[in-house]
C-alpha cells in the first residue's frame, strides 16, 4: 500500500514526510477532537447545573461531573502515547506471566460480552 504525498495537516507536511518523522497526524486530531469535545460538554454540564438550586445533589453532581471532565480533557491534550506505550513494553518485559494472564483475561471478557450479542 503506497503512500501519497497528500497534505496532512496545517503545517504543510505531507504524508510520507510526517510518516518518515514519526508523527502521527490522525493521532494528534484525534487528540484535539475529543479533548475539545470533553471541554465543551464540561461547559455545558456546568451551565446546565447552574440553573439548578446549589444545594440540590443535581448541582452537585452536575459540577463534580464538570469538573472531571474538564480534568479528562486537560490528560487527553497532553497524553504522550510514546511515553505509555514505552511504559506498557518495559511492565511486559518486567512481568510477562502477568501480562499474558491480563491479557487473557481480557480475552475472554471481550469473547463473552461478543457471544452475547
Amino acid at each position: 500500500m503506497g503512500i501519497d504525498n497528500w497534505a496532512v495537516d496545517k503545517t504543510g507536511d505531507t504524508a510520507a514526510e510526517v510518516q518518515g518523522s514519526g508523527k502521527s497526524p490522525g493521532f494528534k486530531s484525534a487528540k484535539k477532537i475529543v479533548a475539545d469535545t470533553l471541554h465543551h460538554v464540561a461547559g455545558v454540564v456546568a451551565g446546565k447545573t447552574a440553573n439548578q438550586d446549589a444545594s440540590s445533589g443535581i448541582a452537585r453532581y452536575g459540577k463534580q461531573a464538570s469538573e472531571w471532565m474538564d480534568q479528562s480533557s486537560e490528560y487527553v491534550r497532553k497524553f504522550d502515547y510514546k511515553q505509555e506505550d514505552a511504559r506498557v513494553r518495559e511492565y511486559v518485559r518486567q512481568s510477562p506471566g502477568r501480562s499474558l494472564l491480563i491479557a487473557g483475561a481480557v480475552g475472554l471478557i471481550i469473547g463473552a460480552i461478543w457471544r452475547r450479542r
